[in-house]
């Protein structure tokens, strides 16, 4: 029985950095009660790679190509590892102000609620799911069809991931250092650890207007709450829209880069 009422809020084609300031804006203001836990959905604009809050750019990353090729290197407040995304991913924010008792407070049980939304989705479409929890990733047909990332900030839970509808498994080979980090052991090439929701489907194609509904109702499900579209506020908006400047500045980005090297530097 759905006793609780959230927000739901689908903003589709977004800017990776102001994607990453949004979801820390209604982050804020879901802790601060000022508005309901949300469910928030949206696509990337241009292709990104959003890194964990404690991941080095020079690691992950192949920076010279994506200058080149106009790929953003977004970092999240969450933490977790890097992942490349494009448009053909619906990726998610779910925010929850805790100790609401929606989502657990242990990192597990939160996982375990809100990834219950995507094992959910992938049922419905009438395909397996299955939580691996050392990777906080969903699989399907024993490969990864879903990462995701959690953390708890100003006062809100948020737990983020992505639905893998097609991928540019290619891409993201020259993108990111080492494309196979989060897949499982003995897994050489990306491809042959991941699948799309395209190849689930055999190629028929999807309708993602579709996908979207079935996987919104997959979270209402596993959440046990009804999610109501709804809009953002003039508050939530004016915050996203400053705290995007710092997403976009060097400063942010490479900031652990950085802190390492001030460290090596007085390490000598």
């Amino acid at each position: 029985m759905k006793n609780m009422t959230w927000r739901f809020i689908d903003t589709d084609m977004t800017d990776g950095y102001y994607s990453a300031a949004l979801f820390e804006s209604i982050a804020k203001h879901v802790g601060s009660g000022e508005v309901d836990d949300t469910i928030l959905f949206w696509r990337t604009k241009t292709p990104a790679v959003y890194l964990g809050y404690h991941q080095y750019v020079e690691d992950e990353v192949h920076e010279d190509y994506c200058a080149a090729n106009g790929i953003q290197v977004v970092r999240r407040v969450l933490g977790g590892g890097c992942g490349y995304c494009d448009e053909d991913q619906i990726l998610f924010s779910v925010i929850s102000r805790e100790g609401s008792g929606t989502v657990p407070t242990d990192v597990q049980g939160a996982y375990s609620r809100v990834l219950g939304g995507l094992i959910n989705t992938l049922r419905m479409l009438g395909f397996d799911g299955k939580l691996e929890p050392a990777r906080n990733a969903v699989y399907s047909q024993g490969r990864k069809i879903s990462g995701n990332a959690q953390g708890r900030f100003e006062g809100a839970v948020l737990v983020n991931g992505s639905l893998l509808l097609d991928f540019g498994f290619d891409e993201m080979d020259r993108v990111l250092k080492n494309p196979t980090m989060n897949l499982k052991e003995g897994v050489e090439f990306a491809r042959d650890g991941m699948i799309t929701l395209l190849e689930l489907l055999s190629g028929a194609g999807y309708d993602i207007d579709h996908v979207k509904g079935v996987l919104k109702r997959g979270f209402e499900d596993a959440l046990g709450v009804e999610a109501r579209c709804g809009v953002l506020t003039w508050a939530e908006i004016e915050l996203a829209q400053r705290l995007s400047e710092k997403h976009r500045s060097r400063d942010w980005i490479y900031r652990m880069d950085d802190k390492r090297r001030r460290r090596v530097a007085r390490e000598r």
